[in-house]
């Protein structure tokens, strides 16, 4: 068996969905052959060269950034993130930590973590009051694992206090899913080599796609 170890940043936000989600994922038949460990990750000598991959999940990402400058985390994190030797996944809050430029930051706010040439609006789709779910588009062939039993090219996105990419600044950049509407089309899922981000939760749902993507992903990164 594969032997893979996951981290999940445990500052803020649903990392133990996450958590019960990789299991879940990790069960699938195209996944069946990896010995997935699970770490939670809150402090800097935790983020080690053993760790595949690294999970930031949502949260408030102010509070979020002003943890990790409080515990010294911010320098470390980056240093990780950026040695191309690993996979890492931001959802909501960890996509606008993941973005190169911030739109709506706040002065003394969001540290930047870096690693995708997007820009990211905070708050895009207003306040938590404004949270919702819709049915995101998954353009064909972005998600590298087969769709599960009952999948379709869309899926049901939980949007809270979300965020969204508003331009894209590379043409290394992927995207991963698309929220269409009257209006237009708002990109909503991106990767950029061995990072990916999401604007919503897939944690929060019962679709692995999302989770498998990942672990696929690092197996990938790891042949």
């Amino acid at each position: 068996m594969q032997k893979i170890t996951v981290g999940v940043l445990g500052i803020q936000g649903a990392f133990l969905e996450h958590k019960v989600a990789l299991l879940r994922a990790s069960k699938i038949a195209s996944l069946s052959g990896i010995d997935l460990e699970i770490r939670d990750i809150r402090t800097s000598d935790q983020l080690s060269t053993e760790l595949d991959g690294l999970i930031i999940p949502g949260g408030e990402s102010t509070t979020m950034s002003i943890m990790m400058k409080k515990s010294h985390f911010e320098t470390p994190l980056k240093e990780w993130v950026h040695s191309g030797s690993h996979v890492v996944w931001g959802t909501c809050a960890g996509m606008i930590l993941l973005a190169e430029k911030i739109e709506h930051q706040k002065e003394g706010g969001q540290i930047k973590i870096g690693g995708l040439d997007v820009t990211v609006s905070r708050n895009f789709f207003g306040r938590q009051i404004n949270s919702f779910e819709a049915d995101v588009m998954v353009p064909d062939g972005s998600v590298v694992v087969d769709p599960l039993d009952g999948a379709t090219d869309s899926y049901r996105g939980v949007f809270i206090r979300a965020p969204a990419v508003t331009s894209l600044h590379s043409p290394k950049v992927k995207i991963l899913a698309t929220l269409d509407s009257s209006d237009g089309s708002t990109i909503v899922g991106v990767q950029q080599g061995n990072i990916m981000a999401t604007a919503f939760h897939p944690e929060l749902t019962d679709d692995l796609r999302w989770h498998a993507h990942f672990l696929a992903l690092i197996l990938k990164s790891k042949c």
